[in-house]
């Protein structure tokens, strides 16, 4: 995965390849002279636990 950051460091896409990212400073007519490429660590997949159905204690009267 590539992102694209502009001049002010802020993320502006993430692609899939770096031709991805060229394709979408084209677009918007962002100059790659003033963005810059950098390789994004693939993110790793979330577990996602359920969480248990809690149940009201009865009351004894």
């Amino acid at each position: 995965m590539h992102g694209l950051y502009d001049d002010d460091g802020i993320l502006r896409f993430i692609g899939l390849d770096r031709e991805a990212c060229v394709a979408y400073a084209e677009l918007f007519d962002l100059s790659l002279a003033r963005c810059s490429l950098m390789d994004l660590p693939m993110p790793l997949p979330l577990s996602v636990r359920s969480r248990r159905r809690m149940f009201p204690e009865a009351s004894s009267s």
